[in-house]
């Protein structure tokens, strides 16, 4: 499997993910976080160190994001 192909697939996550976290779903931001981490892999192999800081810091935003939504959903649950 090539890069090329392997962008392809981390494009179809990214936009998956982003589905997902409208609908309000925390399974978007892992789905993000993987392909996140895919870009940061993708961006270094290619020598795009920007790019690579991009998605790293977009990597520790779906880190922060899954935090804060499973605060939030125990915090719900647990005053149900």
């Amino acid at each position: 499997m090539t890069m090329d192909f392997l962008s392809w697939i981390f494009v179809a996550m990214s936009l998956a993910g982003n589905v997902f976290v409208i609908k309000k779903n925390v399974l978007g931001q892992w789905i993000w976080a993987a392909a996140n981490l895919g870009w940061v892999v993708f961006n270094l192999s290619k020598g795009i160190w920007s790019g690579a800081f991009l998605f790293s810091v977009y990597l520790g935003m779906c880190v922060w994001g899954i935090i804060s939504w499973s605060k939030q959903e125990a915090k719900t649950s647990a005053s149900a």
